[in-house]
């Protein structure tokens, strides 16, 4: 049987498709696949099988198995290699290597693998597309963190070895020493491939604590040797351009790297404790592109309303909420949504995260009295249209973004309460005039990040009567989602984040409050009765929706509850 015929065969083309491509095949002379593939009749998904199939080799389904690959197999080849013949080493046994490959047919390939590593080469097909895929992952993001600390230990038995035959009489580890070097790449790229957003190492008295956030739970991970830290921590300082022999002292940095086609921003923060230096790593996926409004979280009566509100010529408009909980990805998405050519936007922030091509970004430096107050007053020279204020830490700053929105700007900036009612609380605590919130306060949008059920390992279970009676919810949640937990989730039954928000818009009512110095409990009821979803409410709505657990939403908003 010739090839054409297992395609038809198999039912990927039709006879009269299979004779039109053996007549384009007589003048090109190109391969039936390629051809096949060129006229869209069979997609590579489709084509890998029924080679496999017809030449009688085993066919692998590499996006099941490449995360799991070894580092001493993968190395066996360089990426040179992998990227130019489509293949990836998989396992090696026996004075034999296995090979994942495309086209079974390219002994070119095969030849040169073989002389290369000294092993016999036996083929398994495997989809061009996820073959490309893992050679990215393998190469660029494959975590060898086992393997440097393994080196490391090595060096430090060998060196000291030599110390008692006579040496200096101690080991030093520098941040320039291999095994360092390595430990802190991989130690990033692990992060990465985890969606981890901080990676945390932590001296404790007999060892080193690591722990990775993933989506706002630390996870442990095995921790590198306590005898490690200080080379470790020397190799961070040199990448954020820090100050290495400045140990007793707090300092803040970043650097940037590349995995692959992945750009990476880190911003470091080492600060000292009884034990040594704790290092915490913030990971900014800066190639990540934007999300839009309507993607955050907002319901849609709330998301209408934010657009109408953002499009004000002037006005405040806070964003509150504790720390990671995605207030600046917020602030970001509104003003990428409002920004136009005739607009000039520009920021305060501390520090800035993600580089925005469209606005003037500042970042505040205390060191040289650069705060927010004197930034947001040289800022009002600059002719903005729209100003966003990382954050309101004091009456000064938060006088000037009030008259900088009465006098013709829109402001958006950051607030720390627990909810939206809180926020003309806070200001007024802070010592403005309740007349000057009245008048400026567009709306305020308070939020929080509630993890996402794994759609891999997710199923139906049924909510006890007496919970639902407990937290006073109806019928209608008597069967919600959950994740079992599985490898994609890390067992978590959790993958990914979504924003809940809660969004008051003053009216006449709740304005006469404000001027009262009513309290935020009060605030809150009145803009309850006047429509406003609180973060509960948004959560529920999640809840029904199959998008998250009954436990997150109640361990999310219990604070807001409570307060």
């Amino acid at each position: 049987m010739r090839i054409g015929e297992a395609f038809r065969r198999a039912g990927l083309i039709s006879s009269d498709a299979l004779e039109s491509a053996l007549k384009e095949q007589e003048n090109s002379h190109d391969r039936l696949g390629d051809i096949f593939l060129r006229n869209g009749h069979v997609t590579q998904k489709d084509m890998a099988p029924v080679l496999a199939d017809y030449f009688q080799i085993p066919f692998v389904n590499l996006k099941e198995i490449y995360k799991d690959l070894k580092p001493e197999i993968i190395d066996l080849i360089s990426s040179d290699l992998a990227k130019r013949f489509t293949a990836i080493p998989i396992d090696q046994k026996d004075g034999q290597l296995t090979i994942a490959i495309a086209d079974p047919l390219n002994l070119q390939a095969i030849d040169t693998i073989r002389l290369r590593t000294g092993l016999k080469i036996q083929c398994v097909v495997a989809v061009e597309s996820e073959i490309q895929e893992a050679v990215e992952y393998c190469y660029h993001h494959l975590p060898r963190l086992k393997e440097n600390i393994d080196s490391f230990i090595e060096l430090e038995v060998r060196e000291s070895a030599e110390s008692d035959k006579g040496g200096d009489g101690g080991v030093q580890f520098g941040a320039d020493d291999q095994p360092v070097v390595q430990y802190v790449k991989s130690l990033i790229i692990q992060a990465v491939n985890n969606r981890a957003s901080d990676i945390h190492l932590q001296p404790k008295q007999n060892n080193t604590e690591l722990r990775l956030r993933i989506d706002g739970i630390l996870y442990h991970n095995d921790p590198p040797p306590k005898a490690m830290l200080t080379a470790i921590s020397a190799r961070i300082k040199i990448l954020s351009g820090l100050d290495i022999a400045e140990k007793r002292l707090p300092q803040d940095g970043r650097f940037r790297v590349m995995l692959g086609s992945t750009q990476v921003d880190i911003r470091t923060s080492c600060f000292p404790t009884i034990y040594g230096e704790s290092v915490v790593l913030r990971i900014l996926d800066t190639s990540a592109p934007l999300l839009g409004l309507e993607q955050l979280g907002f319901n849609a009566r709330d998301l209408e309303q934010y657009r109408r509100i953002v499009r004000f010529p002037y006005g405040l408009v806070l964003v509150t909420g504790p720390t990671g909980s995605g207030k600046t990805t917020t602030l970001y998405t509104t003003l990428n949504e409002i920004k136009s050519a005739d607009k000039n936007i520009i920021t305060l922030e501390d520090p800035v995260e993600y580089m925005l091509p469209f606005i003037q970004q500042s970042q505040v430096n205390a060191g040289i009295g650069f705060d927010f107050a004197r930034g947001l007053r040289s800022i009002l020279r600059q002719d903005p249209d729209i100003i966003m204020v990382g954050e309101i830490r004091d009456k000064e700053t938060a006088e000037i973004a009030i008259h900088a929105a009465l006098t013709g700007h829109l402001v958006f900036a950051t607030l720390h309460t627990n909810d939206a009612a809180g926020a003309p609380v806070r200001l007024i605590n802070m010592g403005l005039e309740p007349f000057l919130i009245t008048s400026s306060l567009l709306g305020v949008v308070a939020q929080r990040l509630v993890r996402i059920v794994c759609h891999e390992c997710r199923g139906h279970y049924e909510v006890p009567k007496a919970e639902l009676d407990r937290l006073s919810l109806d019928a209608s949640y008597k069967k919600l989602w959950k994740g079992a937990g599985c490898p994609k989730c890390m067992n978590s039954g959790y993958k990914g984040r979504k924003g809940i928000y809660e969004f008051l818009v003053p009216n006449e009512n709740l304005r006469k409050l404000i001027l009262n110095n009513s309290s935020s409990e009060e605030i809150r009821m009145a803009a309850q009765k006047a429509g406003m979803t609180t973060l509960r409410q948004a959560g529920l709505d999640k809840l029904k929706s199959g998008e998250t657990t009954l436990e997150e939403i109640l361990r999310i908003t219990q604070e807001t509850e409570e307060h």
